[in-house]
Parts: C-alpha cells; sequence; structure tokens
C-alpha cells in the first residue's frame, strides 16, 4: 500500500534521469549540413584514365549535406559542392630559338603546356643565303603555367558509420563539371571537364552541431571527347572540412 503511495513520486523523479540517458543516446548527426573546404593535390598520375602527368590543383569550396537516411549503423546524404576558387598548376614547354650564327642571341618563341615536360634541343640547322651562313636551333626547356578555373557538383552521396560516436568513418562520391580561363590539361583539350570524385575519411565533432573531416580523395576529370584533345587528368586530394548544422 505505502508503495502505491510513493510510486508517483518515483516515477516523477526518474523521468529526467531517463531524459538524460536518453540525451546520452543521441546520435552525432545532423539533418542539414554546411561545410567549408580546402582541397589540394600536388601530382597526377594514371590512378583510373588520366594520362596528364604532375598536376597540381588547390580548391576552396562549400558543401551541402541533406540526410536522407539515419540508422544506428550509418547515416547516408545527399551531397552537393561548388568550388568558386580553383588554381591549376600544369607543366609547361618553353621554346627558345638560339641563333648561332651570322650574329649569336635568343628569340622567345613561346610556350604550352604539355602532358610531361623534358628539356632537349633539336639539331642544329645550317643553310647559307648567297654569302651568309645561318645557324640555328631551338632549345626546349620546362617551366610551369597556373589556370584559374570554377567547379559544380550537384550530384553526390555521402554514408557515415557508427553516428553514435564522436569519431566517424566516412566515404563519398560525387560528379560534376568544371570550367577553366584556359584549355586544360593541354592547348585543343577544351575549357570545359566533367569531374568525378570518391574517396573516404574521418570526421570528428566537436559537438553535435560542428565537426571537422579530413579525408583523401581521387578526382578524374575530362572532357569526355567533346573536343579535339582528352587526355584527362587524376589526381590524389587531401581534403579538410569545416561543417556545421543541425
Amino acid at each position: 500500500m505505502q508503495l502505491q503511495r510513493f510510486a508517483p513520486l518515483v516515477l516523477l523523479v526518474s523521468l529526467p534521469l531517463f531524459a538524460v540517458a536518453q540525451q546520452s543516446e543521441q546520435s552525432y548527426s545532423r539533418r542539414n549540413t554546411f561545410s567549408s573546404f580546402f582541397a589540394y593535390s600536388n601530382d597526377s598520375s594514371h590512378i583510373i584514365l588520366g594520362t596528364a602527368m604532375n598536376r597540381k590543383i588547390g580548391a576552396l569550396g562549400f558543401q551541402y549535406q541533406r540526410r536522407l537516411v539515419h540508422r544506428r549503423p550509418l547515416d547516408l546524404y545527399y551531397e552537393a559542392e561548388i568550388r568558386p576558387a580553383m588554381l591549376e598548376s600544369d607543366p609547361a614547354e618553353v621554346m627558345t630559338g638560339i641563333n648561332l650564327a651570322p650574329t649569336p642571341g635568343t628569340v622567345a618563341l613561346g610556350q604550352d603546356a604539355v602532358l610531361e615536360c623534358h628539356p632537349s634541343n633539336s639539331s642544329i640547322s645550317t643553310f647559307t643565303i648567297g654569302s651568309t651562313t645561318y645557324s640555328n636551333y631551338t632549345q626546349y626547356t620546362c617551366s610551369r603555367r597556373t589556370v584559374v578555373e570554377q567547379g559544380f557538383a550537384p550530384a553526390g552521396i555521402r554514408i557515415n558509420l557508427a553516428p553514435r560516436h564522436r569519431l566517424q568513418l566516412t566515404f563519398s562520391s560525387i560528379a560534376g563539371y568544371m570550367f577553366s580561363t584556359q584549355e586544360v590539361p593541354i592547348p585543343d583539350a577544351g575549357s570545359f571537364n566533367y569531374t568525378f570524385d570518391f574517396g573516404g575519411g574521418l570526421e570528428y565533432y566537436l559537438s553535435r552541431n560542428r565537426s571537422v573531416r579530413l579525408e583523401y580523395q581521387v578526382q578524374h576529370f575530362s572532357n569526355k571527347k567533346t573536343a579535339d584533345e582528352n587526355p584527362g587528368v587524376d589526381s590524389g586530394f587531401i581534403k579538410l572540412t569545416f561543417a556545421f548544422g543541425r
């Protein structure tokens, strides 16, 4: 009988404790996430289909995620991103005419981006006009050119494993396109390219609304034969992201 009298009191006291227990079981997960990131690749190589080597690419961008699936083992997100500021550094071949006779000197002949650059000299050309003999050759040296680019990728997904933990494994894949102020990666390859990225890393939640993410992503871009040349570029990016949302 006395236990029944105290039952409402016990229930009243236990409700806050139950609420605290429920709060501790909440996930480190957001329905809407807004992010800013920096990504950098120091090289390019033949990872998927690319044949243009030694490209360096840096990018600043913003990302939006919308949570689609929320389960104990994983979260599934839709993802889109924009890269308003990108720089690509390509190897370039500098051509210089070397005059040996009758008057020694040099003439700048220009430069072009190339798949790979190897310093070399052409064979010496000698010819005579009247009583004057001319002798020259072309010298090829290596330099770099910088191209400004912008990118937009509207079709992406992301999976985070173990959303009840602060530290989560994350995997993503995203596709889009890229514009550049010059034809990349070489002349006649076009200034419009399609992009495809995939990779994974770790995301650490500083709080339930804020997190930091470190990833390694592989990117392939090419014009899908919409231009005369289509060498393609494969790059490995280190990507650092700061995210917030609810």
